[in-house]
This record gives structure tokens, sequence and C-alpha cells, in this order.
């Protein structure tokens, strides 16, 4: 599979209750499948799947309209400006997810769980 932002390839980093792959271009990961009930297992191994630096790389961000490598539908992008920003792109055919390097363990920290769990699916 190809990412979906730089078409780099993606690799198998953790597989459990979602399988997540890893790109080995941008670091960006993708998520088969990411649930607000889903994310609590992702998030005890943040750590170790998500390899973006203490800042995430915001060269992809303003990417918009990428095709979900598992279903070839457009992604939507889940966003929220205020107070926190948070952005990511889901599918909403297959609810497949992507998030760019460093965006998981951002999104997954007090600041932004709360903001970052009301964006996905139930």
């Amino acid at each position: 599979m190809d990412c979906p932002k730089c078409l780099g390839e993606l690799s198998a980093v953790f597989q459990g209750v979602t399988n997540v792959d890893r790109c080995g271009n941008c670091q960006g990961l993708f998520f088969d499948q990411l649930t607000q009930a889903l994310l609590e297992a992702v998030m005890v191994q943040a750590g170790t799947i998500d390899l973006g630096k203490g800042e995430k790389d915001s060269a992809f961000d303003d990417m918009v309209y990428v095709e979900c490598p598992k279903c070839d539908k457009i992604m939507d992008q889940r966003l929220i400006e205020e107070p926190n920003r948070i952005r990511f792109e889901l599918c909403p055919t297959c609810n497949a997810t992507f998030l760019d390097a460093g965006e998981l363990r951002e999104y997954i920290s007090p600041r932004f769980i709360e903001d970052f769990k009301s964006l996905l699916p139930e």
C-alpha cells in the first residue's frame, strides 16, 4: 500500500485491535480503523508507533483530497480550529485514518485527547 500523502510505502508496525502501518518516507500513520473504542488500545503503543519528532512535521498538513489506500475513496478532513487545532484524514467509507508524523502523540496528550476523541467515529 502507498501512503496517501507522499506515496511512500506503508509497512506494518502494529497489529492488534487495529492494524497500523507507517510510511517509510514521511513517517505518517495509517490505521485500518480508528474509533473511540479502539483509541485506548492504540494509546498504549503510541510511543513505539509514532516516530514523529517532538513537533509534528507540517509539510503534509495542507494536503486535501487524499485517497484512502484501503478503499480508494477520498478521505474526509476532520478538523477543529479552537481551542486546539486538530486536523487529520478519516475515510467516511471504511473508517481508516491517516495521521501525519507526530500527530498521534500530540493528539493523545491531555490537552488534545477529548477533542481528538470527539472527531473519531464511535
